[in-house]
This record gives C-alpha cells, structure tokens and sequence, in this order.
C-alpha cells in the first residue's frame, strides 16, 4: 500500500507542475500575440481561453410593489380554485 501511495503524491504533483507548466504557456502565448506574431487562429483560442463575466440583471421590488403582486396572485388562485371546483 506505501508504494501505491507514494505513486499517488507523484502523479498529484504531476498533475499540479503540468497544470503550472499550461499556465506558463498560455502567458507565452498571450505575450507573442501582443507582440502580434500569431494569426488569427490565436486570437480566436484567446477568446475561447478568457472567462467571461456574467452580468445579471437584478430587479428589486419595493415593498408596495411586492404587496400588489401578492394580492394579484391570491386573486388569480381564488378565481382557479373557483372554476375549477
């Protein structure tokens, strides 16, 4: 079992130098393309590569509005439950 998991700590510090090592290219690359030594293929794996922002829009209802969408719901149901029944 020591063998084994002496193989594991190695392959996660592998895993983890390739992962720095990817990084490391991926600077290289972003610095050549500023340089502009890269085609278009480059910039287009660039875009693919960066994390886009997420932007949410988040609406806030004032207390009153809230009331009102309540009193609108509980009559839109009383009126169901009505037809239905």
């Amino acid at each position: 079992m020591a063998k084994s998991h002496r193989l594991g700590q190695v392959l996660a510090a592998l895993r983890k130098e390739e992962s720095f090592l990817q990084a490391e290219i991926g600077k290289v690359r972003d610095a050549m393309a500023a340089l502009g030594g890269v085609g278009k293929e480059y910039q287009r794996r660039q875009d693919i590569r960066q994390v886009k922002a997420v932007v949410r829009n988040v609406r806030k209802m004032t207390a009153a509005q809230k009331k009102a969408v309540s009193a609108r719901m509980k009559q839109y149901w009383a009126a169901r439950k009505k037809a239905k029944g």
